[in-house]
């Protein structure tokens, strides 16, 4: 036997000596839940870094979303998420930078600014180590975003998408059976709902509808979109139902589907008409409802937007006073006396306030100085959306696997105008859109390259409906992408 396998062997028998003995000698801990729960987290998180590329970005969605919905046990999602963040980030990258992949591209480089900028602002932060936390947890991202989030996407894109679509699918059923069937608000608030639906399930729903080959899949995923479509509306909430209607809007004027979207407008008119012709009554009070939910938000008297413009002062204010480096990343403190109930590693109502808006939030944070980088990573997103949008306009066709990604960071950039979660990690909402807005980097189609020869220029192809991405085309050079 050589002497390294001597040695190898030698290590692992000391190993399990020492975990007998630690057995042995802490077998009061084993009932203690707590002790026990943490040694089923461990098993799994092992379990899915075992299989890194196929089960750790479901592992990382399910704890965002545990500790962010009310399931039993919830508050072992808070910390339990920033172990598997940390976790993925830190493999993922050794990973990453181990095989012979794809190089990082110009938003990773922002990326990394934006993490240095949240790094400074904190050390002027009122409550530093509760600062400096949160701006690990940004890092720990980002970090996981350019490279973890690459591994579960690229070169396996069909099974990620085949996987995303369900997940979609079945977050709504059970959505609907919470609320419908067993009463209960699993989200929490009407805003959370409407901020779920409209972003994180409604883009995915209506491309794989567009994208389904056969009626029966075809029908499957349109009942599960119309339901998304009527848990938006059943949130009345404001941000949401502008989300949802942009995005089908923006979807369709790309991919040169005005009758669709006459089709959709003509089905909604027509539903209302028979809703009025048979309860008029009921009618006029639901447009009464949601005149006041998406005009007034129940601050009529103030007028439109009178429920943003209270927090969007605030933050204005507050930027006035510290106008280079902000009050620390992910503080906002409102000058209450925290007292025992403070956190050094959550926030509470004395630590972060209501902005009414993400981008109003960032500001007041790290400071106009701090900002730029977010400005830059901001805007190279908004690029790669435009991008695919101008992609489509030439091809008319659904079939991309960037197209899903755009809508659904488009939904993101829209919605992140009217609520504060873009940049807050702890948001499953966060973490969500910027792993989808991270790979749509990579998989933006390039440019289409006109021949020289005028008759050999190509033209744009029907609509297809097969999920299945079509036949690469000669003059789309990132078409390939489209095959694996």
């Amino acid at each position: 036997m050589k002497p390294s396998k001597t040695w190898q062997w030698l290590g692992i028998a000391l190993g399990l000596i020492l975990a007998a003995y630690l057995l042995y000698s802490r077998l009061d801990y084993f009932g203690d839940i707590s002790f026990l729960g943490a040694v089923l987290l461990l098993e799994i998180l092992i379990a899915c870094l075992w299989k890194y590329n196929e089960r750790f970005f479901v592992l990382l969605v399910i704890m965002f979303l545990w500790a962010g919905v009310g399931v039993p046990l919830q508050r072992a999602g808070f910390i339990g998420r920033w172990f598997v963040l940390g976790a993925g980030a830190l493999v993922g990258f050794i990973i990453w930078t181990r095989g012979a992949r794809r190089p990082f591209q110009s938003i990773h480089l922002i990326a990394f600014f934006c993490g240095c900028a949240a790094f400074v602002s904190a050390t002027v932060s009122s409550y530093v180590q509760m600062a400096s936390f949160k701006a690990l947890s940004l890092s720990l991202l980002f970090l996981y975003c350019v490279s973890g989030a690459r591994l579960a996407v690229l070169d396996r894109e069909r099974r990620f998408f085949n996987g995303l679509i369900l997940g979609t699918e079945l977050t709504v059923y059970l959505t609907a059976l919470c609320y419908f069937g067993l009463g209960d608000n699993i989200w929490g608030n009407p805003n959370s709902l409407g901020a779920a639906m409209s972003i994180g399930v409604f883009p995915i729903l209506f491309w794989a509808w567009l994208t389904a080959d056969g009626p029966t899949l075809k029908v499957r995923r349109l009942l599960a979109l119309l339901l998304c479509t009527y848990l938006i509306r059943f949130s009345l909430e404001r941000a949401g139902l502008i989300t949802a209607a942009f995005v089908a809007a923006v979807l369709c004027v790309s991919l040169h589907q005005y009758k669709l979207l006459v089709k959709v407008t003509a089905l909604v008119l027509l539903a209302v008409s028979i809703g009025g012709v048979l309860a008029p009554q009921s009618l006029h009070d639901q447009i009464v409802d949601l005149k006041d939910a998406l005009l007034y938000k129940g601050h009529k008297e103030e007028g439109m937007l009178g429920s943003r413009r209270s927090p969007w002062d605030q933050s204005i204010a507050t930027i006035k006073e510290h106008p280079f480096f902000g009050t620390g990343y992910g503080t906002s403190p409102t000058g209450e006396d925290p007292g025992l109930l403070f956190g050094t590693y959550y926030s509470t109502s004395e630590t972060v306030r209501e902005h009414g808006s993400s981008y109003m939030t960032i500001a007041e944070w790290v400071g106009l100085m701090g900002v730029l980088p977010f400005v830059a990573l901001l805007a190279v997103t908004v690029s790669n959306v435009w991008r695919v949008c101008a992609w489509m306009r030439r091809n008319a066709d659904p079939t991309h696997y960037s197209i899903p990604l755009a809508m659904v960071t488009l939904a993101g950039l829209v919605h992140a105008g009217f609520e504060d979660w873009l940049f807050a990690v702890g948001s499953y909402l966060s973490v969500y859109f910027w792993v989808l807005a991270f790979v749509l980097a990579d998989l933006v189609p390039e440019g289409v390259a006109v021949p020289e020869t005028r008759a050999l220029a190509p033209v744009p192809r029907p609509f297809s409906v097969g999920f299945a991405p079509a036949a690469p085309h000669p003059a789309v050079s990132n078409s390939a992408l489209c095959n694996r």
